[in-house]
This record gives structure tokens, sequence and C-alpha cells, in this order.
């Protein structure tokens, strides 16, 4: 993991700083100002990132093309106007701005209103595209530049951005992000639901409903290929891609077949294997080192299923 930490009233060290975390650019105080007074965190782990960053002053920032990542900015108070690719927006704490990183932006921020910007590697984001797709993206992925913040969607994503920052803002050695495999999966599906909860030029291929002409056969392979990998860093996207179809067609497949979806058989799978875990253990197990290892970051959440599919609390099964 990478973090730095940054705060200086300075105007030309706030700009050189912020452009080592992001990119060169120009960053201009408004009429009357003649300081900032930055605070900048920034923590990366893997293709994504959180950055909280506020210049305390009104400013105005005009990057390049931003070329190998995305931005999602999410102003906490304040307000922020925001011009890119042939469009204008202005952010609010209940509408973000998304950078995609084909064109320049122009931005002006207000005095007091301090950033959570969410920051994903555009590699990254065209890997997960192509899982959900089923197939590798040839034209890069665009965002509308507004995004709604108050739908449910948006608000299970800002979660998982909220958690992302908690983790990242822990100790060395304390993180769940300290294990590949629990990191990896955890971008895959941060970026993921980005991809589904934001619209982009590519989002009406993702709504498409998936046609299969052997939808048995086809979830037979996947629960094979979950029952076999499911203690992997697997993600539903991963399933996909193995079998050559979409998400959607494999969800919808599921659905027809199954009467659920592959996230859940997925979870299920990964409840069996730790229900099993945690009745084996030796002595000074504990159950969060097992819940980790079966792939479950929310060790709330982990709990409430696990009680809810074995009738006790994971403790329990372990004292026994």
């Amino acid at each position: 993991m990478d973090a730095v930490t940054v705060r200086t009233d300075d105007v030309d060290q706030a700009r050189a700083e912020v452009g080592r975390v992001f990119c060169p650019h120009r960053l201009i105080p408004q009429a009357g100002v003649h300081s900032v007074h930055l605070r900048m965190a920034a923590r990366r782990v893997g293709g994504v990132g959180v950055i909280d960053l506020d210049y305390g002053q009104a400013v105005r920032i005009q990057p390049p093309a931003l070329e190998t990542f995305y931005l999602v900015q999410i102003p906490r108070a304040g307000h922020t106007v925001v011009r890119h690719g042939g469009h204008t927006v202005t952010s609010t704490p209940g509408v973000a701005s998304v950078l995609s990183p084909h064109d320049p932006s122009d931005m002006h921020w207000s005095a007091g209103s301090p950033h959570r910007i969410f920051y994903a590697d555009r590699r990254a984001v065209d890997r997960e595209l192509a899982r959900l797709l089923g197939r590798p993206v040839d034209d890069p992925v665009r965002f509308d530049v507004g995004m709604a913040m108050t739908t449910s969607a948006a608000q299970a994503w800002a979660r998982g951005v909220a958690f992302l920052a908690d983790e990242l803002s822990q100790p060395t050695d304390a993180s769940l992000f300290d294990h590949p495999q629990v990191a990896a999966r955890f971008e895959q599906g941060l970026i993921g639901q980005l991809l589904l909860a934001h619209r982009h030029t590519l989002s009406d291929l993702l709504a498409e409903p998936g046609n299969h002409p052997n939808p048995g056969r086809l979830v037979r392979r996947a629960c094979a290929l979950i029952s076999d990998h499911h203690g992997e860093a697997l993600t539903v996207g991963d399933v996909a891609q193995a079998l050559r179809v979409s998400v959607r067609t494999l969800q919808d497949c599921f659905r027809r077949e199954l009467r659920t979806t592959p996230t859940a058989y997925l979870r299920a799978c990964r409840l069996d294997a730790a229900h099993r875990a945690l009745r084996a253990a030796e002595p000074g197990a504990s159950v969060t080192s097992v819940a980790l290892q079966h792939g479950f970051m929310h060790l709330g959440r982990f709990a409430t299923e696990y009680r809810t599919r074995f009738g006790e609390t994971p403790s329990t099964t372990l004292r026994r």
C-alpha cells in the first residue's frame, strides 16, 4: 500500500504535491486569494485509491487528459463547477463529478469544499468491464460527468469507498488489504459496482439480456468451477470470463435454473467452507482469521449471514 500526507499553505508546493499524486496541472487561486490551506491524505492499493483533498480556499484547477486513470470526486461540503468532455456539472455532496482519461478538465472549487476522491487505474477498469461483458473491451469507456449520489446503487458504492479509505488508513500489518487476495477481490468489486451504478458509454451493453443456448449446462459448469475455486480470489466476473459469457448472461441463467444469483451461490459455498473450517479448527484459531481466509471482509455481515445459514454464531461453532 502507498500513502502520502501533505499539509501546506504555499500554492506552488500544493501544485507540486497534488501533481505527484495525480498529474501535473494548473492551480490558480481565485480573485482575492493569495494562499491555500492544502490538506491531502492519499492512499492506494493495487489499481484503486482514495484521496481526501481540501484546498481550504477557492481555486481553479486545470488538469490535462488524465490518460491512465479515472477519478470520482465527491465534495463533502461546498460545491465545484466541473467542465469535462464538453459537459458542465455543478458538483455537490449529492452529485459527484467523474473524470474519464480522455479529455482535459477545468474545475472551480469553492472555499470550504473538501473532497473525497476515488482513483481507479484505467487498466483495472478495462479488465473489470471485460469480465462483466464477457469479452475484451476495444473502445475506451467514458462515464457521464455527473453522478447522482442519492441512488441506492451509488450509496452502496460509496459505502465501499468509505470502507476502502478506512482500511487504507490502518497501521502497517493491521489492514485487511495487507492480504493481496483480499485487496484484489475488493478492487474488482468496487470497480464493478461503479460500472453498474453509474452510466457510461457501454452501459447499454451491460444491460442487454443474456441469452444462452444451454443455460442448464452453463450453470452446472459455473457451479463446478465455484465449488473447486471458492477459496481463491474468485469473483463472479472471473467465473463469467472463464466460461466466456457476460456476467449478465451468467446471472440470467442462474436465476432461471436455480432461482438465485452467482454471487449468492459463491457466498454460500464460502459460508459452508468457513463452517467446516470452524468445526475443525485447532486451538488458538479465531473467527476473524477463518472469515478472512474464506473471502469475508465485512466481519459483521459474515456473522449475520453465518447465523442465518447455520442457526448459530461463528464463535459458537468454534467453541465446540
